[in-house]
């Protein structure tokens, strides 16, 4: 205040004119505060204009702010969605049982899951358009976005909004802002990698059957020679999987020393972990596992199962690692060998993909039936199950330029299910 006060002064004093012959300087008296009004007024409108701008920028940024949180907010509910419809599906599964697999009559589609892989907004409002018209008049590209992306007509969109009002509301449950797609896996039809520490005391590594399994996927001749290509070894891989969910300190797979010291020159150096992976990702922290490696072999493995494999999910890659596995005739073949050479891949009767597998015995003599192979029951060392338990629900939902993603792992050993895994990003 004193600073404005001694300006003020300064403005507002008189001011003195000096006239050549005369002694004393002329004092102007009337008028002194002439200009005063138009510099205060001025300024009272720059500061006024400064707050205006300043209040209409910082409003403009919390509507943007709001806006984009109640679109990311409708988009966490249309992810929920899915996932909560995938739940339905699958507790409708389990009620059912076994009649979807006497119904499909041998087919391998022994599962009401499989009948519905993906789930999206546009598959619902074909299905609740009302129009069958309007179904049969889809060209390709139109059915090839239905899938890819869920997107329909805009025509077919808008019918699937009219009319079907529920019981308790005249809107359509369909008539919503933005989209969802949601897809379901089975985790037992992958090596879960927390059983690589199930080896007994004084055993190796080897006679563990993930670890068997993991090696017929890995030791073929096109993947030795990759691996080769990056200095790896996949008995060394799969060892320093099971060093970092077992409980000491040695390195398996007869390679000797410290698990710790593979890591001590990461940068920042950590430790390995001596328990079982949370997350699939985490396998990324395992050295040798990180980028490459995990990019060609992730999508074989699992950290939540029931303890079991289900063949009947398992694509050719899977059968071949299994064949080579049992069948010593087939070692270091790569799997495309082993397809091309069997033959019966090809063959849409005989597909070993198209089955049904009940147990180890009955799968083995499947395949060596359909595919003339000579695995052994005793040699076959996984244990087999028909019914999937655990189960990883993606589902993303878009609302304008917000997306969110929920990735929920369940395990259906329960009626309705227990959530195993919880991610929303």
């Amino acid at each position: 205040m004193g600073a404005l006060k001694t300006i003020w002064v300064e403005l507002t004093r008189p001011r003195t004119l000096k006239i050549p012959g005369r002694k004393a300087p002329l004092t102007r008296r009337s008028g002194r505060r002439s200009g005063i009004a138009l510099l205060v007024a001025v300024t009272t409108l720059l500061v006024l204009s400064v707050v205006v701008s300043e209040l209409a920028y910082i409003s403009q940024v919390r509507f943007q702010v709001a806006y984009h949180q109640r679109d990311k907010a409708q988009a966490y509910w249309l992810a929920r969605s899915g996932v909560n419809i995938y739940q339905l599906v699958l507790v409708g599964d389990k009620q059912i049982g076994r009649q979807i697999e006497s119904f499909a009559g041998g087919l391998g589609v022994a599962s009401l899951w499989q009948m519905v892989p993906v789930i999206n907004t546009g598959l619902m409002r074909m299905l609740f358009v009302g129009d069958a018209s309007s179904v049969d008049d889809l060209d390709e590209d139109e059915v090839q976005q239905l899938g890819e992306n869920g997107k329909v007509s805009d025509e077919i969109a808008e019918a699937s909004r009219e009319g079907g009002g529920s019981l308790f509301s005249d809107r359509n449950f369909l008539d919503f802002e933005g989209d969802f797609s949601a897809e379901v896996t089975d985790n037992e039809s992958r090596i879960d990698v927390n059983i690589l520490a199930n080896v007994g005391e004084g055993q190796l590594i080897q006679s563990q059957p993930a670890a068997q399994f993991l090696f017929g996927l890995m030791s073929n001749d096109e993947d030795m020679a990759w691996l080769r290509e990056r200095n790896m070894e996949p008995w060394e891989l799969i060892g320093n999987l099971k060093d970092w969910v077992d409980a000491d300190n040695i390195r398996s797979a007869g390679l000797g020393g410290y698990e710790d010291s593979l890591y001590n020159s990461q940068e920042p150096p950590y430790l390995t972990k001596n328990a079982p992976f949370d997350t699939i990702d985490e396998i990324r922290l395992v050295e040798g596992w990180q980028d490459e490696v995990f990019d060609k072999y992730g999508k074989y493995l699992t950290v939540f199962s029931g303890g079991k494999l289900n063949p009947n999910n398992w694509d050719e890659t899977m059968h071949a690692a299994a064949i080579a596995m049992a069948d010593p005739s087939w070692l270091n073949q790569p799997p495309d060998n082993i397809i091309t050479s069997l033959g019966c891949f090809s063959d849409p009767l005989n597909n070993p993909m198209f089955q049904s597998y009940t147990n180890k015995r009955n799968y083995v003599q499947t395949i060596n039936n359909l595919c003339q192979t000579q695995m052994e029951v005793q040699n076959f060392p996984l244990e087999i199950t028909s019914r999937s338990q655990v189960f990883t629900i993606t589902s993303t939902g878009l609302v304008g330029n917000s997306a969110v993603k929920i990735t929920a792992v369940l395990s259906m050993q329960r009626n309705v299910g227990q959530i195993l895994y919880w991610r929303v990003e």
